[in-house]
């Protein structure tokens, strides 16, 4: 209550993923509201950045060295993929 102690996290489990969604869906709102996008600019930039983030990690994959056999994430419309 004085903000010169921390308290401990007690909600849901984060992630990397849920923190990531979490900040590109800041940005979009956050630009709606300032009124430099339409609502629905947002909505697509974040498919569009999403389908180019799997790309460029489908691209990087391919440059690896080491045996690697991928990682899974959930995109925004629930599926799950291995890149």
């Amino acid at each position: 209550s004085t903000g010169q102690v921390l308290v401990p996290y007690t909600g849901d489990t984060l992630t990397v993923g849920g923190e990531l969604n979490k900040i590109g869906s800041n940005i979009a709102l956050g630009r709606n509201m300032a009124g430099v996008h339409w609502r629905s600019d947002a909505t697509e930039s974040l498919k569009l950045g999403e389908a180019l983030a799997i790309s460029v990690l489908k691209d990087q994959k391919a440059s690896y060295n080491e045996q690697f056999a991928g990682f899974s994430l959930t995109k925004f419309d629930g599926t799950t993929i291995t890149v």
